[in-house]
């Protein structure tokens, strides 16, 4: 898959798995964009060289609090290298629990390390707080960096 064409998979991927984008709770966003990242290569962005990797990211954005995780593509092609991202977050609105909810990140540069990736997420204090949570707006975009 290009970068460019990463939205249109990521959404092909998610309508195979019987679910939507739109409709995704913060459980269902980690499994599917996880699994799509173990699944789906980017051409011309080599894992050794950091050119495809994973972003969690939480904080109190504005008026919600915002999860988000983020594809960042790096393709090196023959006049130079292009950045862009994939990103999915999913925004709730906040409650004194979630506001008091220190703002975190963690990055995963290979798919070797999707397991300790995961397991970060799933016992972070934001996901456990939110997983299961019906978020107030769920956005897929892409662009370039």
């Amino acid at each position: 898959m290009k970068p460019t064409e990463s939205r249109e998979e990521f959404e092909k991927f998610v309508t195979e798995a019987g679910a939507v984008v739109a409709e995704f709770k913060p459980i269902d966003a980690v499994r599917l964009f996880l699994d799509f990242y173990q699944q789906e290569r980017a051409e011309n962005c080599p894992l050794e060289s950091d050119g495809d990797m994973l972003l969690c990211q939480w904080a109190i954005q504005g008026q919600f609090f915002v999860f988000h995780l983020t594809r960042q593509f790096v393709a090196t092609l023959a006049n130079g290298q292009h950045k862009s991202q994939l990103s999915l977050t999913c925004s709730i609105s906040p409650t004194p629990a979630l506001a008091a909810i220190k703002p975190g990140s963690k990055w995963c540069g290979s798919t070797d390390e999707l397991p300790a990736f995961e397991y970060f997420i799933g016992k972070s204090a934001a996901f456990l707080a939110i997983g299961k949570l019906k978020p107030d707006n769920v956005a897929l975009t892409y662009g370039m960096v």
